[in-house]
This record gives C-alpha cells, structure tokens and sequence, in this order.
C-alpha cells in the first residue's frame, strides 16, 4: 500500500494531473476496502470470487479480468468478466472451465516464478502469447499477478486490456495488493469451509451415533419389558405398570379387577406335538387376550404358559364376564398345527379390589401381589375342579 501511494505522488509533477492521479489512488483503495469487506460476509467461493471480479473491473480501470485458480493440480480459469459484462451484470463465473498449461504461456510463467508480469505492448512482446491469438483474445497490454497464500501458489490474476500501454505502475502495484488479499481471503474461506465441512460431518456423525443409540436403547428397553415369543408385555413390566394402576384405583375409589389365566394340560400338547406347535399355540393366545384387551388394562406373560390381564375401573361382575367370553373364544378356537388339529383350554381365577380388606384399601397398604395371590387361588380353585373354566375370588366356597 505504501509503495502504491508513493509510485502515484512520485508522478504528481504536473497540476493538470493532479485529480486524476488523486482519484486513481482512492479508487484502489476503494477497492481494496471492497474486497476486505467480503472476508465478513461469510460467502461461499463462487460467490467471494464473483464479488472480486465486479471489485476489479470497477477499480482498476481494465478491460478484462480473468482469474486462475488451482484446482486438483490443475490450473483453471474460474471466472472471466468484462466491461460490457460488467454493465450488463453478467456473471463472471466461467461454468465450462478452461485448463490452462501450469508451465507454458504467461499464465504458466507467473505460476513458475511466482512473479507479476507486466506486458506493456503485447503486439512487439516476445513472450508467448499464442494462447490469447488462438482464442480469439484481442490483448494490447497484459499484467499477471501470483495468488499467494502462506506460501502456497493458490492461482493468477490477469488483467487485460486491448490499448497497447494501457496499465500503469499504480495498476501494477494495485493488483499485487489485490492478488495477495484475494489469497488471504481464499485460503480463510476454504479453512473456514473445510472445518464447517469437518463440523457438519462430525454433527451427522454424532446424529447417526445418537439415532443408533436410542434404536438400541429402545431395544433393550424392548427386550426387557417384551416376551420374545408373544410379543407382549412380561413379567417384569406388568409389575411396574400395574403396581401404579392399583394405586390410582386405590387413590380415587375406583374398581381394579385382575385376571390370572392358565392353558390346560400345555405340557401334554408340547410332548404330543412338539415345541413349535406349543409355541404356535402360545402366539396364537396372546393374540385372542389382545383382541379383548382394552385401551388402560395391562396384558402380559408370566409363565411358560401362563398369562395375566390388569382390568381398571372394572368390577368384579365385569371381570368374570369378560373371562367367560375368553374362555369360550379359546375354547372354540380351531387350533391347528402342521395338519394336526389340537384341543386347547383355558383356566382363568379372578381378583379384585372388591376382595381386599376395607382397612387395606383406606391405608394404601395393597400390593399387586396381593391381588395376584387372590387370583391364583381361585385359579386353583379351577385347577381343581375339572379345569376350563371361571372362578374369582369372591365366589370360591
């Protein structure tokens, strides 16, 4: 910067140059603060680099503007723009990338000695300029600027125009400024990319690893709460889900009913047809005890064969009269495995709040246990008397 403004007072020797000297200098500094501004911005390249090229055009007094990036060790024009573009708000962005050799031509001269290279007359010139006659580029003069970055050659900056001895050394010294800003801002935008990059893989990394963790969370939390085979609640479960259904009841005064239910002689039918027709059998219950199962009451495997039903806000009435209708559905169930057809029963003994001490019900002091140890007599109860069958608490003699 210093070095521009002292070429540009050095020339001022003459009055009549004064103001356009003056306003030259502004508007390179201008253009300098532009293009400062844009490391703020948070842009993404396309957008750092149309911005650049605009800066360029409208501060430098060229022609043309073109800029060469490294990519993929290949250099390549990344975006060219013009005058007329300019004014028509044309973009810059070159969307069919040209490679250009990274050892011939002016191009591949800046890149090799990292130097600026200012051809004042490009029609005498013996430095090769093929490039610009093969496609059609009218060039009078020419300057080429290295993008540096913490040493590392990042690309070029070419300025043109089609007057011979159009640029100056203010224009000279102006494009090194502004090559090594455009550098510095390019490398801390890709820097800052990479990491936004880095952040966002890492953030769906995490993500994966959290949706995976609760997946096997919820499995475990699953398979401790599920039976295996029947695919409804265990043992384990229906203690905790039900011990806070009794005490609502207890609570509020409400009726609770539960039903213990047991399949007759299961151990004959899994000697006499096998374990995959007892299982059979097994699923094919839990889906009848679902099918009567309401929205609140609780449904769970016990034991091998064994299966419980919490009933809320249902009496004892309720209660055996929904275990007939069970009893009767398995029992005229066709129960059939592998072409063999089977007979399966069901026992079912029955307890409720009804059957509990008033005493208890006032202090809170009942448990699910103790409801369930009513219900499991009654079922013995049935057990003992011919089995398939209906029996609660209360009823037994």
């Amino acid at each position: 910067m210093d070095q521009l403004v002292k070429d540009i007072i050095g020339k001022l020797d003459a009055p009549e140059v004064l103001n356009s000297q003056f306003t030259q200098l502004l508007n390179s500094i201008s253009g300098i603060r532009t293009i400062s501004n844009l490391g703020n911005q948070q842009l993404v390249e396309k957008e750092f680099i149309e911005s650049v090229m605009q800066t360029i055009i409208e501060h430098l007094e060229t022609e043309e503007v073109s800029l060469y990036l490294i990519e993929e060790k290949a250099l390549n024009c990344v975006a060219r723009l013009n005058w007329n573009q300019f004014i028509d708000k044309e973009s810059s962005i070159n969307n069919k990338i040209n490679s250009h050799s990274m050892s011939s031509g002016i191009i591949g001269e800046t890149v090799t000695n990292r130097e600026v290279i200012h051809i004042r007359n490009c029609k005498t010139s013996t430095e090769d300029l093929t490039e610009y006659k093969i496609n059609g580029r009218d060039i009078g003069s020419l300057i080429c600027a290295p993008i540096i970055a913490n040493n590392s050659l990042l690309g070029v900056v070419e300025l043109s125009h089609p007057d011979l001895n159009h640029f100056d050394l203010w224009q000279e010294h102006s494009i090194i400024i502004y090559a090594e800003l455009i550098g510095l801002l390019l490398n801390n935008n890709r820097l800052m990319s990479d990491m936004h990059n880095i952040v966002d893989a890492r953030t769906e990394e995490l993500r994966h690893a959290f949706e995976e963790s609760e997946k096997l969370r919820k499995r475990y939390e699953e398979m401790s709460i599920i039976d295996p085979l029947t695919k409804i609640h265990n043992r384990r479960y229906f203690f905790t889900e039900v011990g806070a259904g009794l005490a609502r009841a207890q609570r509020y005064s409400q009726p609770f009913s539960l039903m213990l239910m047991d399949l007759d002689y299961f151990k004959e039918v899994n000697d006499q047809y096998g374990h995959e027709c007892g299982d059979k059998a097994l699923v094919a219950v839990s889906k009848i005890l679902g099918q009567f199962t309401r929205k609140g009451d609780t449904l769970a495997r016990i034991g091998g064969e064994e299966f419980v039903l919490a009933l809320p806000e249902t009496d004892n009435n309720g209660a055996i009269k929904l275990a007939e209708r069970i009893r009767k559905t398995i029992e005229e169930h066709q129960w059939e495995c592998n072409g063999i057809t089977m007979e399966i029963n069901i026992s079912i003994g029955l307890s409720s709040l009804e059957d509990c001490d008033d005493k208890e019900i006032m202090e809170d002091n009942i448990q699910v246990s103790d409801i369930l140890r009513k219900a499991d007599l009654a079922l013995y109860f049935v057990k003992q008397h011919g089995r398939n069958g209906v029996k609660s608490f209360s009823g037994m003699p």
